[in-house]
């Protein structure tokens, strides 16, 4: 065996770094000081979480709408709304209180960072950064504001109560009390996540839409039906339904273990897709109610899933792998949806689904 050690190593080492110069640049590029970099990094940083923060206050509106008008197909999932987004800076990280601070320019404390479109905060005069200072004369303090705001509004927000919060705020530097009366509606949160993927997702108590599905829909239509669907996943209780048949189907995984045999939870995940194309057509069904008793005319549906299609043309035909039906079956069972509906409103029928 030849062995050349470290000497014939850089010489090889010199050689490539030969061959690799008579492919680098060969200008003389202007270079900025560090300074200059981590400048525009921070201004990129705040432009890009205000765009953030205005689409997350344009799917709140948007989202408003489905969870009061909705509330008969949301039964058992209904709280006493204010119709506001908060954020307690006292919570935030350092790096997340410099990009707070860069956006919105306040203090400590809880700080009303929107205010829904048509929502009690709204009609009681509540504005855009607001600092909470009290609730009904309790003092909130600067610091571990989350959870005294929280604990004070916990009674407030139940669905059988009738109080109205006495809201004191700090504005300007002057201290003033409103007057809110919380009124009933779906509980279900809507948050965008920072994500290009073209998708959404609800689990049982939230719904997400991702920037890349917020960037996709053309009108407000279009992503009221996003977040209508994913309401129509949590008030119909398929996350629950799923982890059920999940945990049904896990115990033939315990029996065969117990026989010596490794199913690898084979038995839990077929019981847990075993409806899950059921649930989708279920979620769009009922998704369609929601919408029609927000006042949106359903028929904007089928268009939608006609750009879905052709975005994803891989889902057009049905595949046994799929956890949803193929966009061309949800296009056709979706019009037969918003026919349904149609007949209903001329015949002045209850905004319902029809159920078994």
């Amino acid at each position: 065996m030849l062995t050349c050690g470290r000497l014939c190593f850089s010489t090889a080492l010199v050689c490539l770094t030969m061959v690799l110069a008579g492919c680098a640049p060969t200008t003389e590029i202007a270079q900025p000081s560090a300074t200059e970099v981590l400048q525009e990094q921070g201004w990129q940083r705040i432009e890009a979480e205000k765009v953030y923060l205005e689409r997350q206050s344009h799917l709140q509106d948007l989202a408003w709408r489905l969870r009061t008008s909705g509330l008969k197909l949301c039964p058992e999932h209904q709280i006493r709304s204010f119709g506001w987004v908060w954020k307690d800076t006292s919570a935030l990280a350092e790096k997340d209180r410099a990009l707070f601070s860069g956006v919105y320019g306040v203090g400590e404390g809880i700080v009303i960072t929107h205010v829904i479109f048509g929502s009690p905060a709204a009609y009681a005069g509540l504005r855009e950064l607001d600092v909470v200072r009290s609730v009904n004369g309790i003092e909130i303090p600067n610091t571990h504001s989350t959870e005294a705001f929280a604990r004070s509004l916990e009674m407030l927000s139940m669905p059988t109560s009738d109080l109205h919060l006495e809201l004191g705020i700090e504005r300007a530097g002057k201290l003033q009390t409103l007057d809110i009366v919380p009124v009933k509606a779906c509980s279900f949160p809507v948050m965008l996540v920072k994500d290009d993927s073209l998708n959404a997702a609800a689990d049982g108590r939230s719904v997400y839409v991702t920037a890349g599905m917020y960037r996709f829909a053309e009108s407000d239509d279009e992503l009221m039906t996003v977040i209508a669907h994913e309401f129509a996943h949590n008030s119909e209780g398929h996350m629950e339904k799923l982890t059920g048949n999940y945990l049904l189907g896990s115990i033939f995984d315990i029996i065969a273990a117990g026989y010596g045999v490794n199913t690898r939870g084979t038995f839990g995940n077929v019981a847990a897709s075993l409806y899950s194309k059921d649930f989708e057509r279920e979620a769009d069904y009922v998704g369609m109610y929601y919408l029609a008793s927000a006042g949106v005319d359903t028929a904007v549906v089928n268009e939608f899933w006609r750009r879905m299609a052709i975005e994803h043309p891989d889902g057009i035909k049905e595949h046994y792998s799929s956890s949803h039906p193929s966009t061309a079956e949800r296009w056709a069972n979706l019009k037969a949806a918003h026919e349904e509906i149609q007949r209903k409103l001329v015949n002045e029928s209850e905004l319902l689904p029809e159920r078994k």
